[in-house]
């Protein structure tokens, strides 16, 4: 069902968002049916219903998108993602948060804006945290996606998500590559840039490979302490090997870490490893955590046990020590017995490898798709074109300098009546009445014949308060010639005209706009004259040739749109045109929907009755009459 104003359309809505962003949007858009996407320049969304509820998606994702059209560089973004899936799911979660921090930073609206995006999804269950059975690839990016979004933008719904997210990767992942991976993310508040993203993307990756090549060391070394033990007392060599040995190096790295991480470690820890320090060095860790004294100290998240029951009041301080002794019990966490060495090494090696259909949808892709199939359900697409400024180059200006000539010595007539319609309508009127603080002296024998008005009042009127969007049809069939000139001449001539009378009202804005767009496009419209720019120098944008069908409908969106942005009390749309709109139906609602909005609107056929479309209208069978045409609905319209 359609909105009955335009207040609320989504059209109009995504277009002051996007002004007030600095993007260009469009909306049910023509790049492909009901898509939501960006290029890198504009935004398409589809349209949706003003009772959906899903309308606020659809702003957090505008808000997203804008960032991206921002702050990202595509041609890095698009390089990186073909080097491997890994990596540009990496890239995309990490250039998400960088984006988004930034466009807070200008707009700070924006981060409730987005924060309902994830409240909407959890709400309808479509974000929730990794699963231990998930692929390991889509674990890591998981947790990376839940625990960036909770801890950098604060989106705090998404807590007790990032909790789970961290016990299932300690789960999956050596408790080295954990410590290492968890000090990285303190660097994604300081990029700056696609590439520092894409930088950092790389490195984590690196971390995956330096990991994974390290394992089968450790599976040799313990197959090989293993045979030896086993030939007298397997149980003993365990217990002093995976016990006595790898505690001392812990207790070392960890006074170590402990001292210089004691800021690191706290904030970086959701609370689930406060057994990982006294039992997690038994997995395997001498070798990693002597070689990541650097990594692993610094940027220690959650292996020491201040920084553990910090962590644990966020949510599951309450399972830490069971959690930590359940893990270690079942080699999850920390992957350093002989048998487990072969699974983290496994685990790693799956990551890296893994293709498109491991890893679950990004949450705004999630978003896209929940938009896509309402729009679909919801059939009937508006559209909000681009507006695009008409080229002019040298030759167009001197061409323009000779049309504005000839135009002004046409029109001189027609613009002082114009102008001494106004300004008498604007004239204060006197006339007399019963009551009073002052007499009207030559009225006053008038009393004698029981006539009691005696007294002056003065009409109060004001300037015209109008806002003017003139809407001109270039399309193929304005090339057709009449008396030596093409009705599309002959019309812009005509917009031009009327601009330069309007232009000398005081309260009077106008607005000229040419449909469809310079190259023909129907998603876009060309703009001749804007709100505030003076016709005589924008003379050279009034020689565009004909081109393309007739797509009224855009036109009127794009119209009405400029004009609901208008402070003007009184808003006007005229439209010149020869053909039938490609889109009948939406041309229609579009028309109900401006008259509902309180905009007044007419039209004008050149050789065409447009009666069944317009409710104001106007025909002309000669194009010549046009320019009379055009002032006499301005005469109506602003006296």
């Amino acid at each position: 069902m359609q909105t009955k104003t335009l207040n609320r359309a989504m059209p109009i809505v995504a277009a002051a968002l996007g002004r007030k962003l600095g993007v260009n949007v469009i909306v049910g858009g023509m790049n492909a049916s009901h898509t939501a996407s960006t290029d890198g320049q504009t935004i398409w969304l589809p349209d949706l219903p003003p009772d959906s509820a899903l309308r606020e998606v659809a702003w957090g994702f505008l808000a997203h998108e804008a960032s991206h059209v921002r702050s990202t560089d595509m041609t890095v973004f698009r390089a990186a993602a073909l080097k491997s899936p890994l990596q540009k799911t990496l890239l995309n979660i990490l250039e998400d948060i960088r984006i988004e921090q930034a466009i807070r930073r200008a707009y700070p609206g924006t981060k409730k804006t987005l924060e309902k995006v994830v409240d909407w999804m959890i709400g309808n269950h479509r974000l929730c945290a990794p699963d231990p059975k998930d692929h390991p690839a889509s674990i890591l990016t998981g947790y990376l996606l839940l625990t960036l979004r909770c801890r950098v933008l604060e989106q705090t719904a998404l807590t007790a998500f990032a909790v789970q997210a961290e016990k299932v990767l300690r789960q999956t992942f050596p408790a080295s590559t954990v410590r290492r991976l968890m000090g990285m993310t303190i660097e994604v508040t300081r990029l700056g840039s696609t590439a520092d993203a894409n930088e950092l993307a790389e490195r984590i990756i690196q971390l995956l490979k330096d990991e994974n090549a390290e394992q089968p060391q450790n599976d040799s070394k313990d197959s090989k302490d293993d045979s030896g033990n086993d030939s007298e007392d397997g149980s003993k060599g365990d217990s002093e090997d995976g016990s006595k040995g790898d505690s001392e190096d812990d207790s070392e790295d960890d006074s170590e870490g402990d001292s210089e991480d004691s800021e690191g470690g706290s904030e970086d820890d959701f609370g689930d490893d406060s057994g990982d320090d006294s039992e997690g060095g038994s997995k395997g860790d001498s070798e990693d955590d002597s070689e990541d004294s650097e990594g692993g100290s610094e940027d220690d998240s959650g292996d020491d046990s201040e920084g553990g029951s910090k962590g644990g009041s966020g949510g599951s301080s309450g399972d830490n020590s069971g959690d930590g002794s359940e893990d270690e019990s079942k080699g999850g966490s920390g992957g350093g017995s002989g048998n487990d060495s072969g699974k983290t090494s496994k685990t790693l090696q799956q990551a890296l490898e893994a293709d498109e259909n491991d890893f679950d949808q990004d949450l705004f892709e999630n978003a896209k798709t929940l938009l896509e199939t309402e729009s679909r359900r919801y059939g009937h697409q508006t559209a909000l074109p681009i507006a695009e400024d008409a080229l002019e180059d040298a030759f167009l200006n001197r061409q323009g300098k000779r049309l504005l000539h000839d135009v002004q010595g046409e029109s001189r007539a027609l613009m002082a009546r114009l102008q001494g319609l106004v300004q008498s309508a604007q004239m204060d009127r006197q006339y007399a009445v019963r009551q009073g603080k002052k007499l009207v002296a030559h009225r006053l024998h008038r009393a004698g014949f029981g006539d009691s008005r005696l007294f002056v009042r003065k009409t109060e009127r004001t300037a015209p308060n109008t806002a003017v969007h003139l809407l001109i049809d270039l399309s193929g069939s304005m090339g057709n010639y009449y008396g030596g000139e093409s009705q599309s001449d002959i019309a812009q001539k005509s917009a031009l005209a009327l601009a330069l009378a309007l232009d000398t009202i005081q309260g009077v804005s106008v607005a000229v706009t040419a449909f469809p767009g310079f190259h023909g496009e129907d998603e876009k419209v060309s703009r001749l004259i804007q709100h505030g720019q003076r016709p005589a120098r924008r003379a050279g944008a009034f020689l565009q040739q004909p081109r393309g069908s007739t797509p009224l409908t855009q036109a009127l969106w794009y119209a009405a749109a400029d004009l609901l942005q208008r402070q003007e009390r009184k808003r006007v749309i005229l439209v010149m045109t020869d053909g039938k709109p490609d889109d009948v139906i939406g041309a229609t609602n579009i028309i109900e929907q401006c008259q509902a909005t309180g905009i007044e609107i007419a039209g004008i056929g050149i050789k065409i009755d447009v009666s069944w479309l317009f409710p104001r209208h106007i025909q002309i069978d000669s194009p010549a009459d046009l320019k009379k045409t055009l002032f006499g609905l301005a005469e109506q319209f602003l006296v």
